[in-house]
């Protein structure tokens, strides 16, 4: 996770990245068929090229930058998740390990439909793969953006719900609701 808020730059390249690799996707997945299959392979080409880059970016940054790859790691996860069920309110504002864990799930699988498409352009024998491969990645956007607003939605929960929570999970003889 970066050690520190993403400066203006670092933003920009960042909501550029997501607006032309979504942009493109959408692109390129509603235009699978015969009939504007030059369209899809412009927007296919696209995403790769913008997965690319943003690889090459995350390995050349150094530590600490907004823009590294992202480390997922279960520990990180886990003791978010402890934290946030033993009603820890600062694990509910905090950046959730989730978010690496996504966005490394989201460059692997959409980078494999790109890639997978650009070695399609000359192994026809590989299109039903990339074809595949491209109808899984759609239910991992959809959950990365489930994921997006569940975790803002977190961050706006009551404080209060956070103790209601946990003094509900307590042994009946020790429950006290505030």
């Amino acid at each position: 996770m970066s050690v520190r808020k993403p400066s203006a730059a670092e933003m920009t390249a960042l909501l550029a990245f997501h607006a032309t690799v979504s942009g493109a996707f959408i692109v390129a997945y509603l235009t699978g068929d015969e009939d504007s299959y030059g369209m899809h392979v412009f927007a296919g080409y696209a995403v790769l090229a913008a997965i690319l880059l943003r690889v090459g970016a995350g390995l050349l940054v150094p530590a600490g930058s907004p823009l590294r790859l992202p480390r997922p790691s279960a520990g990180a996860v886990a003791g978010w998740l402890r934290r946030l069920f033993a009603g820890d309110a600062k694990a509910r504002t905090d950046r959730s390990p989730l978010t690496a864990w996504m966005a490394a799930v989201l460059l692997a699988g959409v980078g494999l439909a790109a890639a997978t498409g650009a070695v399609a352009d000359f192994l026809v024998t590989v299109e039903h793969l990339h074809k595949e491969i491209g109808e899984a990645s759609l239910p991992l956007i959809l959950a990365h953006i489930a994921l997006v607003f569940a975790l803002h939605g977190l961050k706006r929960l009551p404080p209060g719900l956070a103790s209601r929570w946990t003094a509900w999970r307590s042994p009946p003889a020790n429950r006290m609701i505030p």
